[in-house]
């Protein structure tokens, strides 16, 4: 309610006000044009900015060809989205919206997704964003160490535009620049859930009996239950780098189950991570480091339903090759610090996680006839569990504005 509340004043203040008029530019979307001037002396009202209206329709379809793991063959979404995107600003103020509208047949849903809703202050060496926003940090290509913020998982394994694995989050955020040092703090007073997949159409993980009820507990809404981060960067010779605090909630979920009552509850743990990254060129190539400590609720590591203190890094080597063509590369390893007492633990029969878990990442981007047509794929490999994933899409530009995606 708190977000559909910031919304509804946000667009009202955002709609305030004289109109200006709208016109259509060659790819069909809506452009705004500046009110006139008013004229006329001591006593003339300054206009006001203009009202910039943007948005799209698209339709998103996925399916799965093949029976799979036990489940069967079928649509997993044929989803129309219209978005709205409205803002108005000046020098010192912006306003913004984003409005999704979406329907799908198939999972028969008809719901309205606010993207979006914020107000931006921009001072002379101080800006704040208030409201619900996309919050990123990092630097890694789909794998996130110091980046904890909210994902939409389902969203991105059924095809969804990649944007919309990135969920937004209501937080109050401030960036101070003074001496080429650019410094971050964010606020989130209510934590914000990644959406995992769920049953009956995608599988999902779930480690308690079968017959065992289910139980969701997520934090609450008291002062001591916020979420805060800082993120500190600046420019060290020919590297953007920056270093990260957080401290609020594992956006993992832990597990418990109670044999007295048969009961498993899916809960998420406090969290403190800090970390760093930086990206730079090393001859032609484009080099991403980074690196993050997990201190998670379970410091002893004899909860095996809760995640490890870990370690986490990430190398990343990017290269353009000639014609446009990209091919890059990512090194990520994990490092559970409890490995002993968590192995210790475990209840007899189940299967121990390794104490360092490697994964592989390989993209290669392309681009053909004159930037209309788009081949991508990336592959993910992770050796500790001997599982992938590939996605593969080839995007073709139609017109200005329009365009299609397979994969």
């Amino acid at each position: 309610m708190t977000a559909i509340a910031l919304a509804f004043a946000l667009l009202c203040v955002v709609l305030l006000g004289p109109t200006p008029a709208q016109s259509t530019d060659a790819a069909g979307e809506s452009q705004v044009e500046a009110a006139p001037e008013m004229t006329g002396g001591a006593g003339e009202t300054p206009s006001q900015p203009p009202l910039e209206i943007h948005g799209f329709v698209q339709y998103n379809a996925a399916l799965r060809p093949f029976r799979s793991g036990g489940y069967e063959a079928e649509w997993l979404k044929a989803e129309t989205r219209a978005q709205l995107d409205l803002s108005r600003s000046s020098p010192e103020l912006e306003l913004r919206a984003k409005l999704d509208l979406l329907a799908d047949p198939v999972t028969d849903e008809h719901t309205v997704d606010l993207r979006e809703a914020y107000v931006n202050y921009y001072g002379r060496n101080l800006d704040l964003r208030i409201g619900k926003q996309i919050v990123t940090w990092g630097v890694g290509d789909l794998l996130f160490l110091t980046d904890v913020f909210p994902k939409d998982w389902t969203a991105f394994l059924t095809g969804a535009p990649v944007e919309y694995l990135k969920a937004g989050a209501t937080a109050v955020r401030a960036n101070y620049a003074v001496r080429g040092v650019d410094i971050e703090a964010l606020v989130v007073p209510k934590f914000e859930p990644d959406n995992f997949p769920s049953p009956p159409r995608l599988a999902a993980f779930d480690p308690f009996p079968a017959a065992a009820a289910r139980q969701r507990v997520l934090p609450g809404s008291a002062l001591s239950d916020r979420e805060v981060g800082l993120r500190v960067s600046r420019m060290l010779r020919d590297y953007s780098t920056s270093f990260y605090a957080f401290g609020g909630w594992d956006p993992r979920p832990s597990f418990a189950y109670d044999p007295a009552t048969n009961t498993g509850t899916v809960s998420n743990r406090r969290l403190r991570m800090v970390g760093a990254s930086t990206q730079g060129p090393v001859g032609k190539n484009l080099l991403s480091a980074e690196v993050a400590y997990y201190r998670t609720e379970d410091t002893a590591g004899t909860d095996p339903g809760t995640e490890n203190p870990s370690v986490r890094t990430l190398v990343a080597l990017e290269r353009v090759l000639k014609d446009q063509r990209t091919v890059s590369a990512q090194l990520y390893q994990e490092w559970a610090l409890k490995h002993g007492a968590y192995e210790r633990t475990l209840p007899p029969g189940s299967r121990a996680r390794d104490a360092v878990l490697s994964a592989l990442t390989l993209r290669f981007r392309d681009s053909l006839r004159g930037d209309t047509v788009k081949p991508t794929v990336f592959a993910y490999y992770n050796f500790s569990e001997a599982d992938y994933f590939v996605q593969a899409e080839v995007r073709r530009r139609l017109a200005e504005g329009a365009w299609w995606t397979v994969g």
